[in-house]
């Protein structure tokens, strides 16, 4: 296997560590995947730190019950990698019914040596058909 295949494999394994890390509310699994510089751009166009984010998750305005993106193209660039595509999703506050949105995205991590981090996403929801 080439060394490009392994590096979009490894991001591969972040993102979905990422989106099982969402679903299970896994705090400590979120604060080693995300950057301490992440900007997390909802497809309701509001932008959220770090800590912002993990509030918003902590608070219940983001459950999570299903993610998955299974056509997303990786692309790696040194230390920076970029996944995009569509992503499916059920989502929403804690406690209401939960709602399949479909999104346009794109992911920005880095390699900071020890693993990937995600520094930014930014998702545009698709309208339904």
């Amino acid at each position: 296997m080439h060394r490009a295949d392994t590096v979009r494999r490894e991001v591969r394994c972040a993102e979905r560590a990422l989106y099982d890390a969402m679903i299970a509310r896994d705090f400590a699994a979120l604060e080693r995947i995300l950057a301490p510089d992440l900007a997390y751009v909802h497809s309701t166009a509001v932008t959220e730190s770090r800590e912002q984010y993990l509030a918003g998750v902590a608070r219940g305005l983001y459950e999570y019950e299903h993610i998955e993106t299974p056509d997303a193209r990786v692309r790696v660039h040194g230390q920076v990698a970029l996944i995009d595509g569509v992503c499916d999703m059920r989502v929403g506050v804690a406690g209401a019914p939960k709602e399949s949105i479909r999104l346009l995205f794109v992911l920005v991590w880095r390699n900071e040596g020890d693993g990937w981090r995600l520094v930014h996403r930014h998702a545009t929801r698709i309208a339904a058909a």
